[in-house]
């Protein structure tokens, strides 16, 4: 969608409303029964103001995933232990609420349904979310806290993973679990 727009400029404080009120309505019905009607209903703006941002439901929904998790930056404390605990913290805080965790069976649900929107997601926020979680890692071995030979990518599996899997069976996440569980890989993986 073009930057150059004519008119007022978009409020910010409506696309936050949007984006919350299309994963609440995601989360509950499902993408399939998902429309553009139901959310502008439960935000409380136009059909037109929704429109006037997205061309379509799949692009509403991609921001709106974006939105809620995705735009928060990276930590760099200087500690990579640190720094995987404090990004373990924003996929227990930000990920993991009541708002976005019915939105795992939901999406994959859609990935069979909607091999275009699956394909989206994968591109446009996995791809980039998980590189840049890779890229706090790779500072770790340039600092020599972790082993040269680490498989970063395992190591990202094991924390998110196993907290996506307790989520599925209906277990709590708590802080202390997240930290044990970062500090169980980290060492598993010969971390200093």
């Amino acid at each position: 969608m073009s930057d150059e727009r004519r008119g007022r400029p978009l409020d910010a404080q409506r696309d936050k409303v949007i984006h919350s009120s299309t994963l609440s309505l995601m989360g509950e019905y499902g993408y399939d029964a998902l429309s553009v009607e139901r959310v502008a209903r439960l935000a409380g703006v136009s059909k037109a103001t929704i429109y006037r941002r997205y061309p379509n439901k799949m692009e509403l929904v991609l921001a709106s995933l974006d939105h809620n998790l995705y735009g928060l930056p990276m930590p760099d404390s200087g500690s990579g232990l640190d720094d995987l605990q404090q990004m373990a913290h924003m996929i227990r805080t930000y990920g993991l609420n009541n708002e976005t965790r019915c939105m795992f069976g939901t999406m994959m649900t859609a990935r069979v349904r909607h091999p275009e929107l699956a394909k989206a997601v994968h591109e446009r926020i996995v791809v980039p979310r998980r590189q840049r979680a890779r890229s706090v890692l790779e500072r770790a071995i340039k600092r020599g806290e972790l082993p040269a030979e680490t498989p970063l990518e395992l190591v990202m599996d094991m924390v998110f993973g196993a907290m996506l899997v307790r989520l599925a069976r209906g277990e709590e996440v708590s802080e202390s679990l997240a930290e044990h569980l970062v500090k169980t890989v980290w060492f598993g993986m010969g971390g200093r």
